[in-house]
């Protein structure tokens, strides 16, 4: 169910003196597009993908908090985003995008690194060996939602074998395996919740 709630801008997208309207989605849920424009990020973690003419999800990567995600064309109904964390989102539509230009240039720089985030994510799935894929996968996973702690760095997110196993194309057994050999190895562990802590050399 949606929910509504009031928190006031932080400093790095203080873009407005008024409060921003914020939109709750539970974990696991999918966020909708109302109509040509974006949605910002105020807490959580939003995974986004595309559905393939084929009917396969493919992942683009990760928005986190003070990210925006969308899409300019709303037509393009195979675009998905859904709430990995409970999250919190604000939408922002193309004529409020108009009025702040000091809003469009973050959401131009964001865009961009979204690209390269998705061609390093595709270079990844296109990776020979599996388990070079995965470990690749950690890393980048790493860097976009890691939470350092005693052992090395914690991802916030937690993460089924089967998830991470569709995002890099192969079977949940063999990420299983692989995430067995790199505990065996020290370079993970996890914690009580089986959150994957990716260890420090």
């Amino acid at each position: 169910m949606l929910l509504s709630q009031h928190l006031k801008p932080n400093s790095y997208l203080e873009v407005q003196e008024t409060e921003l309207l914020l939109q709750f989605y539970k974990k696991g849920n999918e966020i909708t597009l109302f109509e040509p424009g974006f949605w910002q990020v105020a807490l959580g973690v939003v995974q986004l993908s595309r559905i393939s003419a084929g009917g396969d999800e493919i992942i683009l990567g990760w928005a986190t908090a003070n990210n925006y995600f969308g899409d300019l064309v709303i037509k393009e109904t195979n675009y998905r985003a859904q709430a990995l964390s409970n999250t919190h989102v604000r939408w922002c539509s193309l004529s409020e995008l108009a009025k702040s230009p000091h809003l469009t240039r973050i959401l131009i720089t964001q865009l961009s690194q979204r690209l390269i985030k998705a061609e390093q994510l595709q270079t990844i799935i296109g990776l020979s060996k599996i388990e070079e894929r995965l470990w690749q996968l950690l890393l980048m996973l790493k860097e976009e939602m890691g939470q350092s702690v005693v052992k090395g760095t914690r991802l916030t997110i937690y993460f089924t074998h089967q998830n991470l196993a569709n995002i890099i194309c192969t079977s949940r057994v063999t990420v299983t395996r692989i995430l067995g050999d790199f505990q065996e190895k020290g370079l993970i562990s996890t914690d009580s919740t089986r959150h994957i802590i990716i260890r420090e050399n």
